[in-house]
C-alpha cells in the first residue's frame, strides 16, 4: 500500500477542472494586470487552512518565513470566495462560517490591494464587496458610501489597527490577523481582544516563523519550515514569483536547512564578555522585590550596546542620541564608573560584595577595548569582501539591531568603502544587484522588512539574534544567512536554531495528526555550517585561519549561561524608535514617568510621557510642544490605536516609500550633526549665530540657531544656512553630490505639509469622520500628490485639555491610551 503524505492531502494529483485553483487559473487572476499563478506552497497552505476550519478548529496559526507579503489578504479573498461559490452551489456545507471575514492589520490596505486585484475580467474590490471598518465602527465602501457593519452580515472588512478597536455591534465570522504587519505583542494582543469583543467563530493568524502565539487560545499550528519547503519544491517543483500576494519566491532556491556561521575568536573581547555576562545572571538571580539598582541596570544597558557595536562607538553614540534611542555608551560608562551600591542591604548588598566589582571592572574594561578601535570593524570589512568575491553580483544585506546602529555601520562601511551613507540605508532593489561596487550593498535594522524576493540575496546577521528572534534566520527575504559570532557563542546559536526546528517539526506534527495529514518530512540535525573563519581578530590579518569546515574547537558551550542573560538583555535594554514599530529590545513594561491628562468630552485620563512632546492645534498652527506645556484648552492630536505617529510623519510616509523616508531621516540627521559639531567647535550658541553671519547668514537669534539641533524646527528656511553649516562643520556629507540642496528642497516641502495641517487639520478630521470630502480634505489630498488621506486622519483624535495632572510612574503599554472604565491606576478621580 502506497503511504500518504501531507502533500498528497493539501495538493491532490488528480485535482479536477471544478477545484477552486484550477478554475481561478482558468479565469486568470491578475494583479495590477500582471498574472498571479498561484504555486504549490499557495495551495497547500489555503487548503490546509479549510481543512483545518472543516475540522472544526477554532483558531489557526501559520508562520511564515518573515518577510513583506499579502498572505493575508490571500487569505481572507480566499475565504470570501470559497463562501460566495458555496452559496452559488447550493452544495455541501461552506466551511466558513456564517458573519463578516474580517482582515485586521496595521496598515495593511487591504482596501487598495483588492482594487488592484481581478480574476478575469471582474476586479475583486467590487465583487467581493470590500469595505473598510471606520473609527467609528461603520463601515464605507471605495465609493465612499458609509453604511452600519450589521448591513453586510456576508461582507469582507478590513481594520486597520491604527484605528485603536471600534465595536461594529454585530458579531464576525472569521478574524484573519495580519500579525506580521504589528509592531509588537501588545498590538497582536488588542486584535485577539478585538475578535473575542465580537464573538469571532474562527481565527486564522499569519504570523512569522517563530513567533509564538501565547496560549490564550488552543492554536493549530503549522510552521513553513525549511524542510516542508524543499520537500514542496522538490515534489511540486516551483511558479514564476511575481509580487507580494504569492509565496512563489520561497521557493525560487532550495531553502537551506539551517544558517550559516563567520566565527572569530578574541581571547580578550570573549573573556570580559563572558564575565559581564555571568555577572548579569548572578544579578538576575537576586531573590527580591526591589527593582534593579540604577547602576546594574545600566550596566545591562552598556554591554547590550557594546556587543551590538561593529565600528566606532562614538559613532554610534551620536545616533544613539539624535534618534532618541536613550543613553549613549560613553554616558552609560560614565554613570557606571560613578554608581555606587553602597548602603544596600539583604540581597543587593551581598551582590554588592560579591559579584558587582567584577561586572562592573569586566563592563568598564569591555567598554575601553572597543572604543579606541573596535577589532569587529576590520571583521566585517573582511566579511564583505569575501561576499563579493564568492558570491559574485549577490547583493550583500547586513542587518543590526537598532536604526541607531545601522545608521552607524553604514557611515563606517562609507568611509572605508567609499560611498553614501545613506545609499547604503536604502532597501535593496528586486533583483539582481547591477554591479559589485557599494551598490550591492545595504545596512538595515531588523525592523525594515524585505517582500521576498527570487533572486539571490545574502543577509549578514551580526551578533546571535535574541531568543525572540531566532526566526531572522530562517528570513525569506534573503535565500541565504550568515551569522557572525565569537567562538564562544557558536554553541549557543547552534542550539537556539536547534531548538526552534524542532519546536516547529512538533508543532507541524500534532497538527498533522488533528487532520490526518498523512507523514510528514523528520528534521535533519546537523551542525551549522561555517562558511567563513575561524579568524582570530588578536591577529594583523582578518583572512581565514583554515578552509571552511566545521571546526571541533568550537565546543566551548557557553549556552546556558548565554540563556540566563537573554531575558534580563531584553528587559533591560534602549527603547525602541518611537514611532518606528520596532519591536524593542526593551521590555514594554518598563515603568516610565508620565502625566495624567484628563481630557474632553467623555472626561477620559491619558497618561503621556513626560519628558516627550506632543502634537498639538494652537490656532490656525500645527505645533509640536512639551507635555509639561499643556494647559487647559490646548487641542491634541492623538493617536488612536497602534500606529503611535504623528499626524505629521503619517502623512510624510503616505507621500513617500519606506526608503525615501529613512533617507530623509537619515540627511536630516547629517544637518543636526552638523551644527553640534559646529557648537562643540565654537563653544557657544552665540558664537556659533557670529561664524554664521560672518558666511553672510541673516538668521535673527542664537536661539533660533540652537533649535536646528533640538529638531524643534526642520532646517533653516535660507538654503544657503544649511550650506554654511556644512562648510563651518567641514562636513563632506552634505557638501558633496548636492545633498545640502536635496536637504533644502526636501525640508521645504515638510515645511509647507506642516503650514497645511495648521490650517486645515482640525476641518479635515472632521470632514473624514462625516465621510465627506470638503475643502480642507481636498486640500490635503493635492498637497499629498492626490492620494486620498482620509484613512490616515481616522488614525487621530483631536482631543481639548480640561486639566493637566501630576507625575506617577506608569507601564509604557498605557501610554497615549485611554484605559478602561474603573481603571485603577488611571481613574479620573485619582490622577489630575
Amino acid at each position: 500500500m502506497a503511504r500518504v503524505t501531507y502533500l498528497d492531502c493539501l495538493v491532490p494529483p488528480d485535482a479536477g477542472p471544478a477545484d477552486f485553483f484550477e478554475r481561478v487559473q482558468a479565469l486568470r487572476m491578475t494583479d495590477r494586470g500582471r498574472t498571479v499563478d498561484l504555486g504549490p506552497l499557495d495551495r497547500a497552505t489555503l487548503t490546509l487552512l479549510l481543512r483545518a476550519l472543516s475540522s472544526d478548529q477554532r483558531s489557526v496559526y501559520l508562520g511564515l518565513p518573515r518577510g513583506r507579503h499579502d498572505m493575508a489578504v490571500l487569505i481572507g479573498i480566499y475565504l470570501q470566495l470559497i463562501r460566495r461559490g458555496a452559496k452559488l452551489t447550493g452544495g455541501a456545507p461552506c466551511p466558513v462560517p456564517d458573519g463578516p471575514v474580517v482582515v485586521i492589520g496595521l496598515r495593511t490596505n487591504v482596501t487598495v490591494r483588492l482594487a488592484q486585484l481581478a480574476i478575469g475580467r471582474q476586479n475583486l474590490s467590487r465583487a467581493l464587496r470590500m469595505q473598510r471598518i471606520r473609527g467609528d465602527g461603520r463601515v464605507v465602501d471605495l465609493q465612499g458610501k458609509i453604511t452600519r457593519a450589521v448591513d453586510s452580515p456576508s461582507g469582507l472588512f478590513y481594520l486597520n489597527t491604527a484605528l485603536g478597536r471600534p465595536s461594529l455591534g454585530t458579531r464576525v465570522g472569521t478574524v484573519v490577523i495580519d500579525r506580521t504587519s504589528m509592531a509588537n505583542d501588545h498590538s497582536w494582543e488588542r486584535a485577539l481582544a478585538w475578535a473575542s469583543e465580537h464573538d469571532a467563530a474562527r481565527v486564522v493568524a499569519v504570523a512569522d516563523l517563530g513567533t509564538q502565539p501565547g496560549s490564550s487560545r488552543a492554536w493549530t499550528q503549522w510552521p513553513w519550515t525549511p524542510a516542508l519547503r524543499t520537500d514542496v519544491r522538490h515534489t511540486l517543483g516551483h511558479r514564476p514569483a511575481y509580487g507580494p500576494l504569492t509565496s512563489n519566491a520561497l521557493l525560487a532556491h532550495r531553502p537551506a536547512a539551517a544558517p550559516s556561521v563567520a566565527v572569530y575568536r578574541h581571547e580578550q573581547l570573549a573573556q570580559l564578555y563572558r564575565t559581564a555576562v555571568a555577572g548579569v545572571v548572578a544579578a538576575r538571580r537576586v531573590h527580591t522585590s526591589e527593582p534593579w539598582p540604577q547602576p546594574i541596570a545600566d550596566t545591562v544597558r552598556l554591554l547590550n550596546l557594546l556587543w551590538c557595536s561593529w565600528g566606532s562607538i562614538g559613532r554610534q553614540d551620536a545616533w544613539q542620541v539624535l534618534m532618541g534611542r536613550g543613553s549613549g555608551a560613553r554616558a552609560l560608562a560614565r554613570s557606571i564608573s560613578r554608581g555606587t551600591l553602597e548602603g544596600r542591604s539583604g540581597p543587593w548588598g551581598l551582590f554588592r560584595e560579591t559579584q558587582w566589582p567584577d561586572l562592573r571592572r569586566g563592563v568598564l574594561d569591555l567598554y575601553e577595548l572597543l572604543y579606541d578601535s573596535n577589532p569587529r570593524r576590520d571583521l566585517l570589512l573582511a566579511l564583505i569582501d569575501w561576499a563579493r568575491a564568492d558570491r559574485a553580483g549577490v547583493p550583500v544585506l547586513v542587518r543590526t539591531r537598532s536604526r541607531s546602529a545601522a545608521a552607524a555601520v553604514a557611515e563606517e562601511l562609507a568611509d572605508a568603502l567609499g560611498g553614501d551613507a545613506d545609499t547604503l540605508l536604502l532597501a535593496p532593489r528586486p533583483g539582481p544587484a547591477a554591479n559589485r561596487g557599494v551598490g550591492a550593498l545595504h545596512v538595515m535594522p531588523y525592523t525594515e522588512r524585505l517582500a521576498w524576493d527570487a533572486s539571490p540575496r545574502l543577509e549578514l546577521h551580526l551578533g546571535v539574534p535574541s531568543a525572540l528572534r531566532t526566526g531572522v534566520l530562517f528570513s525569506g527575504a534573503a535565500d541565504e544567512h550568515v551569522a557572525v559570532v565569537e567562538q564562544s557563542e557558536y554553541t549557543w546559536l547552534e542550539r537556539s536554531a536547534d531548538r526552534a526546528l524542532h519546536g516547529w517539526h512538533e508543532q507541524i506534527r500534532q497538527t498533522a495528526a488533528v487532520l490526518r495529514l498523512g507523514e510528514v518530512p523528520e528534521p535533519a540535525t546537523l551542525p551549522l555550517p561555517v562558511a567563513y573563519g575561524p579568524v582570530d581578530l588578536s591577529r594583523p590579518s582578518t583572512a581565514p585561519e583554515e578552509p571552511p569546515q566545521h571546526d571541533s574547537r568550537l565546543a566551548l558551550d557557553l549556552s546556558a549561561l548565554f540563556e540566563d542573560y537573554d531575558a534580563p538583555a531584553r528587559a533591560i535594554g534602549t527603547p525602541a524608535d518611537p514611532g518606528r514599530g520596532a519591536t524593542a529590545v526593551a521590555a514594554a513594561d518598563d515603568p516610565v514617568p508620565a502625566t495624567a491628562v484628563l481630557t474632553e468630552p467623555e472626561g477620559a485620563v491619558l497618561w503621556l510621557r513626560s519628558d516627550e512632546q506632543v502634537d498639538v492645534l494652537i490656532g490656525q498652527r500645527y505645533a509640536r510642544v512639551p507635555v509639561t506645556a499643556l494647559t487647559p484648552g490646548s487641542r491634541l492630536l492623538r493617536a488612536r490605536g497602534d500606529g503611535q505617529s504623528r499626524l505629521h510623519d503619517r502623512l510624510v510616509m503616505v507621500m513617500h516609500d519606506s526608503a525615501e523616508v529613512t533617507a530623509m531621516d537619515t540627511m536630516i540627521g547629517f544637518f543636526r550633526q552638523a551644527i553640534t559639531t559646529v557648537h562643540e567647535q565654537r563653544g557657544s550658541w552665540p558664537n556659533v549665530l557670529t561664524a554664521l553671519k560672518n558666511l553672510g547668514s541673516e538668521v535673527s537669534s542664537w536661539q533660533a540657531v540652537s533649535k536646528w539641533a533640538d529638531g524643534s524646527v526642520i532646517a533653516p528656511e535660507d538654503p544657503q544656512d544649511i550650506h554654511r553649516v556644512a562648510l563651518l562643520a567641514r562636513d563632506t556629507r552634505l557638501t558633496a553630490g548636492g545633498t545640502w540642496q536635496r536637504l533644502a528642497r526636501m525640508a521645504e516641502e515638510l515645511r509647507r505639509l506642516h503650514r497645511a495641517l495648521g490650517h486645515t487639520a482640525a476641518a479635515a478630521m472632521t470632514e473624514a469622520a462625516r465621510g465627506t470630502e470638503g475643502p480642507a480634505l481636498r486640500q490635503l489630498k493635492t498637497l499629498c500628490s492626490g492620494i486620498d488621506v482620509s484613512e490616515v486622519l481616522e488614525e487621530f483624535d483631536l482631543v481639548v485639555v480640561r486639566r493637566v495632572g501630576g507625575q506617577k510612574s506608569v507601564s509604557t503599554t498605557v501610554l497615549g491610551r485611554v484605559p478602561g472604565p474603573r481603571s485603577a491606576s488611571s481613574s479620573p478621580q485619582e490622577a489630575p
